[in-house]
């Protein structure tokens, strides 16, 4: 039983990196009344993606496009949209994509399916978050001036490295992640006492059987874990020289505070002033506190740097 446990809450852990709420959380806000409505994608190679898009303030018209990425794992942002981005202070068109193979209120509870495992790696990613945010600029019938990607926590990876492929992306804002690789995250986070499961043990299992979309490992599969597990994220942040907002709780459970600040350390030694880094008292990796929600001010922050003014 204890095993069991155990492993459901390694599967919890993982979940929570995408948006920070419980299943039961989700599962009731995907029904209610701010629901969005499901559209369909199409890439160049015939595969698609669910999408959601929604105005925040009350322009039909903004200057500003914010685009979001799925996290680790197959919930839909259904779930969470478009209470996530409360806060926000200026107008904008929010676009959030899902990865293949999510379906629309899809929980990511059950099991992501062999289809979605096969799709499920950096460069396919990167491709299809490009394709989307490519073609929803250039079919825009007023084009924004703005263009803001947001990563949160494993969609930092590819938040991160098409903000560099794409050059009329203005800002970067990042929630949950930081500088470290994946081994350098669990390390320190065993070593704090907040994780029980051997890394360099599972890593010996893993490395066997690298490309295998099979063999799981706590929630992912082989391949996912070899991409992911020494993957650095500093070279592709250093590239950047557009405002780049990353905040982090300081009690985060499944990306531990310091990966933030070594990102801000490695910007500092880089002479690079490109990079806010606000890391919120007692806070957990959804950035909320037992009595204060910080993702609130996450956007008001960012929305203040959207702004003319920067006010």
């Amino acid at each position: 039983m204890s095993s069991i446990i155990f492993r459901l809450s390694i599967v919890t852990f993982l979940l929570t990196v995408l948006t920070g709420c419980t299943g039961l959380q989700r599962l009731i806000h995907m029904y209610g009344d701010e629901a969005l409505e499901p559209r369909v994608f199409r890439y160049p190679d015939g595969g698609r993606s669910i999408y959601y898009t929604f105005y925040n303030g009350n322009s039909d018209n903004p200057e500003i496009y914010i685009f979001f990425y799925g996290g680790t794992g197959c919930p839909s942002w259904k779930s969470v949209m478009p209470g996530y981005v409360d806060g926000l202070s200026v107008p904008a068109r929010v676009f959030v994509l899902n990865k293949r193979f999510v379906t629309d209120r899809s929980l990511g509870m059950f099991g992501c399916g062999e289809a979605f495992h096969k799709y499920n790696n950096i460069e396919q990613w990167i491709s299809d978050y490009s394709d989307f945010i490519t073609s929803q600029l250039n079919g825009a019938e007023h084009p924004p001036q703005k263009v803001v990607l947001v990563g949160v926590s494993e969609g930092a990876i590819q938040a991160v490295r098409v903000a560099g492929k794409i050059p009329r992306v203005t800002h970067l804002a990042i929630i949950g992640n930081g500088g470290y690789t994946m081994r350098k995250s669990l390390k320190t986070l065993h070593d704090k006492g907040l994780i029980y499961f051997d890394v360099d043990t599972g890593w010996e299992k893993i490395r066997k059987k690298k490309n295998s979309i099979e063999d799981s490992w706590y929630g992912n599969t082989y391949r996912w874990w070899t991409e992911i597990m020494d993957y650095d994220p500093i070279p592709w942040f250093l590239r950047l020289d557009i405002p780049i907002l990353v905040g982090m709780g300081a009690e985060d459970t499944s990306v531990p505070v310091e990966s933030a600040r070594f990102l801000k350390e490695a910007f500092t030694e880089a002479g690079k002033t490109n990079l806010t880094l606000k890391v919120y008292p007692q806070a957990d990796h959804r950035l909320n506190s037992a009595t204060v929600s910080y993702r609130k001010d996450f956007f008001s922050v960012l929305g203040r740097m959207l702004k003319p003014d920067g006010k």
